[in-house]
């Protein structure tokens, strides 16, 4: 089932959600998740506002941590569906939105050379390559 625009929401996640946001995390990547402390990252994140739980039809499928942090310009630090909901436009719908609701008119973010989904989703939501660090 592909999902459309208007069954996509953000909502700000508050402390009752830090289970549910670690658990996405976790589920992810284990490692990365223990070896990166993420989950302290992510309380961080939540206190200070700068997380979202990513909705489809008002179900719970991942989240997303957004701030203006990167040159005073908005950058998406993480974003992460749950693996049952990925390749159904989630992705794209979702930086759509971050891009709408940004205060600011340029949006960056980050993805690894090896992450080809991010990098379909960047490129459908009109993300542009700007460079690669080495």
């Amino acid at each position: 089932m592909l999902f459309t625009e208007k069954m996509i929401s953000l909502r700000n996640a508050n402390v009752n959600d830090i289970a549910l946001v670690v658990g996405f995390d976790r589920r992810l990547n284990e490692e990365e998740h223990v070896n990166q402390d993420r989950e302290a990252k992510i309380n961080k994140a939540v206190l200070d506002h700068h997380c979202s739980i990513i909705l489809a039809s008002n179900i719970p499928v991942g989240f997303v941590i957004f701030d203006y942090g990167f040159f005073d310009q908005g950058w998406i630090e993480l974003l992460v569906i749950e693996e049952a909901y990925r390749g159904k436009g989630i992705g794209v719908h979702t930086l759509d939105l971050i891009c709408e609701k940004s205060l600011t008119k340029k949006v960056f973010t980050s993805t690894n050379r090896s992450n080809l989904i991010m990098q379909k989703a960047l490129s459908k939501a009109g993300f542009t390559f700007a460079g690669e660090l080495i």
